[in-house]
């Protein structure tokens, strides 16, 4: 689980500094893809990340269709170095950070064995997903839903015809 939130973390620090079209939706898919493990395992049902994951692969294969017709022959580029030095220092710190933080895990277990004490099974799943420590993943995982519905709404609303015209 750490590794995975780590991971997601080194990901939202390098989107910004992607170029490319076909780099941002790697990027994307990749926290997505992350994204869907966690709340997977958050979970006691993998429904609400399956969905999520089938969604968000919607709203990326839309993206995918416009950005290629309008972006189709740009020359992709790799990081540069110094970029890449930041975010490996960045991720060694993240990692040396992450050791040394033993208290927010114990508050986890605390507030997972409070909420334990309940028989009902469907209270347990909604507990442990809407506890006080994790509630920024589901405000997170709202937020990408939702400019993912109004930007596949916005793109897919358009009668205009195809998105590549042919110029003869």
């Amino acid at each position: 689980m750490k590794m995975v939130s780590m991971i997601m973390m080194l990901n939202s620090m390098i989107t910004p500094q992607m170029k490319h079209p076909i780099s941002m939706g790697f990027m994307l898919m990749t926290q997505t893809t992350l994204m869907c493990i966690y709340t997977s395992t958050i979970m006691s049902t993998s429904w609400f990340g399956f969905i999520l994951f089938i969604t968000m692969i919607g709203g990326m294969m839309i993206m995918f269709m416009y950005m290629s017709s309008i972006d189709s022959n740009n020359k992709f580029s790799i990081l540069n170095k110094t970029t890449t030095t930041t975010l490996m220092t960045i991720f060694m710190i993240m990692s040396t950070m992450n050791l040394l933080d033993l208290t927010m895990e114990e508050t986890t277990k605390l507030m997972e064995n409070k909420f334990m004490m309940t028989n009902n099974e469907e209270m347990k799943s909604t507990s442990k997903f809407f506890m006080n420590l994790k509630y920024n993943c589901t405000i997170m995982i709202m937020m990408i839903l939702l400019l993912t519905m109004i930007s596949v709404t916005n793109i897919s609303s358009t009668f205009e015809g195809p998105l590549k015209k042919l110029y003869v």
